[in-house]
C-alpha cells in the first residue's frame, strides 16, 4: 500500500504544540483542471484546509508563520477520539454568535476523527517576509 502525501500551500494560522510535536494549518488552493470547492463567497477561489503534525517539531528551529508559503512531504494519518460537548461548545464559542446552552455538557461525549498530515520533511518556499528560502 501507498501512503504518500505532497501539499504545498500557505500556513493558516499560527502553530501550536503538543507535547513534543509541532503542529500548523496550511490552506492549499486547488490545480488548474481539478473540481472547483464551492464558493462561500461568490467569485473567490476557496482553499482546501488541513492539520500537519511534525514530530519532534517542537524542540526544532522551524517556526511557521501565518502566510508562510511551504510545501510538506509525508503520510496521512488518521486519529479517534472522543471529546466533550463543553469542549466543543468552547471552541465554537470562540467563533462568535449565539450558541444554545446545554445541560452537563462534560457528561456528553462526542466521537471524533481527525485526519492529519504527518511530516517527513517541510520546505520553506517563501518566508511570507518577502524573502524566498526555497531548498
Amino acid at each position: 500500500m501507498l501512503n504518500e502525501v505532497q501539499i504545498e500551500g500557505l500556513v493558516a494560522r499560527e502553530s501550536w504544540t503538543y507535547d513534543k510535536d509541532l503542529f500548523f494549518r496550511v490552506a492549499s488552493y486547488r490545480d488548474a483542471g481539478l473540481p472547483n470547492k464551492p464558493d462561500i463567497v461568490p467569485g473567490r477561489d476557496e482553499p482546501d484546509y488541513v492539520n500537519v503534525r511534525y514530530p519532534g517539531g517542537a524542540t526544532s528551529l522551524f517556526a511557521p508563520r501565518k502566510g508562510m508559503r511551504v510545501r510538506v512531504h509525508g503520510y496521512l494519518q488518521s486519529r479517534d477520539f472522543k471529546e466533550s460537548m463543553a469542549d466543543f461548545l468552547e471552541k465554537a464559542r470562540k467563533g462568535g454568535g449565539e450558541l444554545p446552552t446545554i445541560e452537563n455538557p462534560d457528561k456528553i461525549l462526542i466521537d471524533r476523527n481527525i485526519v492529519e498530515i504527518v511530516a517527513a520533511r517541510v520546505v520553506v518556499i517563501d518566508d511570507a517576509s518577502g524573502g524566498k528560502k526555497a531548498r
